[in-house]
C-alpha cells in the first residue's frame, strides 16, 4: 500500500524539551507486540527500573500499558526526566503511543491524512522547536504506523445534523472549503480574535439553516463568500457590544471549564473515596459559583514549565480567589494572547481535529462551537492563575499555562464526551450565550 499523503500544519514548530510531563501525564496503552518486545529488553534493578511490581500492567483481556511509579511517573522514567527505553535501545524501540505524541494524525479525504497537535505539550504551546514542514519524513513514518493494515476511506465529518434539515453529509473536497472558510475567518488578524469568532459563529448560524445537496464546487464557494462576506458586514471593528452571560449559562459555563481543568493522574485515582468526595464538592461549589475556587490541580509539565498554581509558589505568596473575582476585567484582549489562541485555532483546524471522530463524532459547526468554546475557557483558567498571583493583568504566561492545562483534555476527556457535557455545548449557542462568553471573558 502506498503511504497516505500528509496534510501538516505549516504555522507551528515543535521539538521536544524533555519536560518529562507526558510521561506522568498520560496511561500509555501498548499492543501485545509492543508488550513481547519489552519482555525481551531485560529490564532489571541494575537498569534502574524497580522490580517490586511488573514494568507492564494488564488492564483487560488482551489489553496492556505500561505501570508507573509509586509518583505516578511511568515505570521507564528516569530522574532526569528522560525515557530509559530510549536511552538504551533508540527512539524506534518505544511504544508507537509515545514516539506519537504530541502529533495527532486523522483522515483528510479518500486515502488522505491530516496531522495536528496537541497544546497540552508546553513546547507546541510555546511553539518551540524546528517547523512541523521540517519534519515530513519522520511524520511520514509515524503515518504508515498508526494507519499500518487499518487505513480506509473515511467519510467527512457531518456539516451538521440538527433540524430542520437533518443530517448533511458533503464529500472531501466541500468539506476541506468549509475548513478553508473557518481558517481564513480565523486568520483575518484586521480585527481581535474574539470579533472573527463571532462573525464566524454569524455565518455558521446561516450554514445550519441551508442544505447543500445541489450547492457544491463552485456553488459552495459562491455560498461561503456570500455569508462570510455578510458576516463581516454585520461585525465589520473591534467595537464589539459586551453582554454579561445569564446565570444557567454561566452554570454551564463553570462546570465545563473544571472538567476542562480536571486532571486525573495515576497517583490521584489511588487516592480512593477521599479523592472521589473531594472532587463531589468541587463540582458542588462550581455549580453555585459562591465562595472560593477550588483547588485545581494542573499537571507535571505545566507546573515545572510555568509554575504550580495551586500550590502557590507563583509568587511569595497565595492568594486565595473568589468566583467573583473572575469577573472583572483583565486585559485579555492583546495581539500576543491572540497571537497564541490563533495558532491554536489554526493548527485544530487545519488537523480537523475539532470535528468527526477527532472529537467525539461532532458534525462541523457542533466541533466549531466547542472548539470556540475553548477561548473563554482558557481565559477564565488564566484569570485564575493571575488572581492566585495577586495581579489583575494577565501576563502571555498564565495563557499558555492555561491552554496546556485545557487541552489536555479536549477531544480525549471521556467525561467531555458524555451526551451531557455535549449538550452543555449544543445549547449555549440557541441560548445566544456562547457569543456572550466569549466577549465577557476576553476583556
Amino acid at each position: 500500500m502506498s503511504k497516505p499523503p500528509l496534510q501538516l500544519p505549516v504555522i507551528q514548530n515543535w521539538g521536544c524539551h524533555n519536560c518529562g510531563g507526558c510521561c506522568r501525564e498520560h496511561l500509555i496503552e501498548i499492543t501485545e507486540d509492543e508488550k513481547r518486545r519489552i519482555e525481551k529488553q531485560g529490564w532489571t534493578a541494575a537498569d534502574g527500573v524497580s522490580m517490586a511490581r511488573p514494568v507492564i500492567q494488564q488492564i483487560a483481556r488482551n489489553r496492556y500499558r505500561l505501570a508507573h511509579q509509586d509518583d505516578g511517573a511511568c515505570v521507564f522514567l528516569d530522574e532526569r526526566g528522560l525515557c530509559r527505553i530510549h536511552a538504551k535501545f533508540g527512539e524506534p524501540a518505544k511504544p508507537l503511543a509515545c514516539r506519537v505524541y504530541p502529533y495527532a494524525v486523522h483522515p483528510a479525504g479518500p486515502q488522505e491524512l491530516t496531522v495536528s497537535l496537541r497544546f497540552s505539550c508546553p513546547s507546541v504551546v510555546q511553539n518551540l522547536g524546528p517547523s512541523i514542514a521540517s519534519q515530513t519524513a519522520a511524520l511520514g513514518q509515524l503515518s504508515r504506523e498508526i494507519v499500518a493494515g487499518k487505513h480506509r476511506d473515511h467519510d467527512p465529518p457531518l456539516i451538521h445534523d440538527v433540524p430542520p434539515h437533518g443530517i448533511q453529509q458533503g464529500h472531501w473536497p466541500d468539506f476541506h472549503r468549509f475548513l478553508t472558510a473557518l481558517d481564513d475567518g480565523v486568520a483575518d488578524d484586521s480585527v481581535d480574535l474574539v470579533v472573527r469568532l463571532m462573525r464566524i459563529l454569524a455565518w455558521l448560524e446561516l450554514v445550519e439553516q441551508s442544505q447543500f445537496k445541489t450547492i457544491r464546487g463552485a456553488k459552495l464557494d459562491d455560498f461561503l463568500s456570500l455569508v462570510t462576506g455578510a458576516a463581516v458586514k454585520a461585525q465589520p471593528d473591534n467595537d464589539l457590544p459586551i453582554h454579561r452571560p445569564n446565570r444557567m449559562s454561566r452554570i454551564m459555563f463553570r462546570l465545563l471549564a473544571a472538567q476542562y481543568a480536571r486532571h486525573d493522574t495515576e497517583a490521584l485515582v489511588r487516592g480512593g473515596i477521599r479523592t472521589r468526595v473531594s472532587l463531589l464538592n468541587a463540582a458542588l461549589r462550581f455549580t453555585t459559583g459562591l465562595g472560593h475556587v477550588p483547588t485545581l490541580h494542573e499537571s507535571a509539565s505545566v507546573s515545572r514549565v510555568f509554575g504550580d498554581s495551586s500550590a502557590g509558589d507563583l509568587t511569595k505568596a497565595s492568594h486565595a480567589v473568589r468566583f467573583s473575582d473572575l469577573e472583572s476585567h483583565y486585559g485579555g484582549r492583546r495581539r500576543d494572547i491572540d497571537e497564541l489562541l490563533t495558532r491554536y485555532l489554526r493548527v485544530k483546524i487545519q488537523g480537523i481535529h475539532f470535528c468527526g471522530p477527532a472529537q467525539f463524532q461532532t458534525s462541523l459547526l457542533d466541533g466549531f462551537r466547542g472548539l470556540t468554546l475553548m477561548y473563554p475557557i482558557v481565559m477564565w483558567l488564566a484569570r485564575l492563575r493571575a488572581a492566585r498571583r495577586g495581579a489583575k493583568q494577565l501576563d502571555l504566561a498564565d495563557v499558555q499555562a492555561s491552554l496546556a492545562t485545557a487541552d489536555h483534555n479536549y477531544g480525549y476527556s471521556p467525561a467531555l464526551g458524555t451526551r451531557s457535557a455535549l449538550n452543555r455545548v449544543s445549547l449555549l449557542s440557541p441560548m445566544k450565550q456562547l457569543t456572550s462568553l466569549l466577549s465577557w471573558y476576553s476583556q
